[in-house]
């Protein structure tokens, strides 16, 4: 039995948001490739201005209230910054990928290029595709396009 032709990028992408919204597959993100300023879904702001608000607000306490309340906050600002920055800034670079993913095929086939980006069947995490060595469209068309619709119901 022959292979179908690969669906064009609007008919796969239309195909991959569908089963997104459905659940049936989800998205793996790799930050070292993605969270970089060469990348489309880099934000800076993520990355310094919660740094830059709390060593702000620990400023604001050494000048209204004291030593001990300064050295307190600076210590809560450094338990952040090793324990809880990255696991944020990963969070939401990943929401950033899915939704730019979704939005349209050009940055689907963009950020694929790039790297970093692997879908999967979420109940069959064996069945993947990685970027940018595997083919989202190929994925699209052997998982989540069905090439035998059910006959539609007669009136």
């Amino acid at each position: 039995m022959a292979k179908a032709p690969i669906p064009p990028d609007d008919v796969a992408h239309r195909a991959l948001c569908k089963a997104h919204a459905d659940h049936r597959v989800i998205f793996f993100t790799d930050p070292h490739v993605l969270n970089r300023p060469d990348s489309p879904v880099y934000s800076p702001v993520d990355v310094f201005v919660p740094t830059l608000v709390l060593m702000g607000g620990s400023l604001t306490l050494l000048f209204a209230f004291g030593l001990v309340e300064w050295m307190v906050a600076l210590v809560l600002v450094l338990l952040y910054q090793v324990y809880g920055a990255k696991r944020v800034v990963e969070y939401r670079m990943h929401k950033r990928t899915v939704d730019a993913v979704l939005r349209n095929p050009y940055n689907l086939q963009i950020l694929w290029q790039m790297g970093g980006i692997a879908v999967a069947l979420k109940d069959w995490p064996e069945r993947n595709v990685i970027a940018p060595l595997g083919d989202w469209r190929v994925f699209a068309r052997d998982y989540l396009i069905d090439l035998n619709p059910p006959d539609a119901p007669e009136e």
